[in-house]
């Protein structure tokens, strides 16, 4: 998962997952991003999964790891993937990212 280290509100909810489980993550400014096949605006406005050939950013990237954590966590991240949660997903990601610094 590659997140923005600079966003408080980015770093906390990094905290979070790493308290639930082992899921591999690094902030976006202790990366090169052409080495993950990322461009610096694309690590800008989303969170990322990038691993094993999968690329996904935000609402995806978000369900991808709350999968990779497993449990009742893993069930939340299936649901994200499937309509009509998955339709709703994609806008209210924009809409936390965009506010995320009130979050902070």
């Amino acid at each position: 998962m590659v997140y923005d280290g600079e966003c408080g509100f980015c770093r906390r909810c990094a905290d979070w997952v790493a308290a639930r489980g082992e899921v591999p993550m690094a902030p976006s400014a202790d990366l090169d991003p052409d080495r993950l096949g990322l461009t610096p605006a694309e690590v800008a406005v989303a969170v990322w999964w990038v691993a094993d050939g999968e690329r996904l950013s935000g609402h995806r990237a978000v369900a991808r790891v709350l999968r990779e954590l497993g449990g009742g966590w893993g069930l939340v991240g299936r649901a994200i993937g499937v309509p009509p949660l998955v339709w709703l997903g994609g806008p209210v990601y924009r809409w936390v990212a965009a506010n995320r610094s009130r979050f902070a």
